[in-house]
């Protein structure tokens, strides 16, 4: 996700949205709003010299196009690695969580037992 243009012109924001979209570049506007107008922001990283030249220039062939159907597929792909890294970390907490618990347990047990075997 970068930002490639910032306009406080409707029609310049419009017109910038349909040129990437229909050049195969996806493009989305952030949810926080920006002091310095409407920022439109591409997707795909790899696109963004490709968007910043084509909004310089109509007449830019852009090389790294992608289709609807790619742009889901690659979306996906990066739900599912969000998802197993979420769940790595998810499952490193929980052992961190039961590691120390159990230190804690251990702890006691000896608080509790030490005088006595003394």
């Amino acid at each position: 996700m970068r930002q490639v243009f910032v306009t406080n012109s409707e029609l310049e924001y419009e017109d910038a949205w349909d040129r990437l979209s229909r050049a195969g570049i996806p493009v989305f506007e952030p949810s926080k709003p920006s002091k310095e107008g409407r920022v439109l922001c591409i997707w795909l990283a790899h696109q963004y010299d490709d968007a910043v030249s084509l909004l310089l220039n109509p007449l830019h062939i852009v090389a790294t196009s992608v289709t609807d159907e790619e742009f889901e597929r690659i979306q996906a792909a990066a739900d599912a690695r969000m998802a197993r890294t979420r769940d790595h970390a998810w499952e490193q907490s929980l052992n961190r969580l039961v590691a120390c618990a159990s230190l804690l347990l251990l702890s006691g047990l000896v608080y509790i037992t030490l005088p006595n075997v003394l």
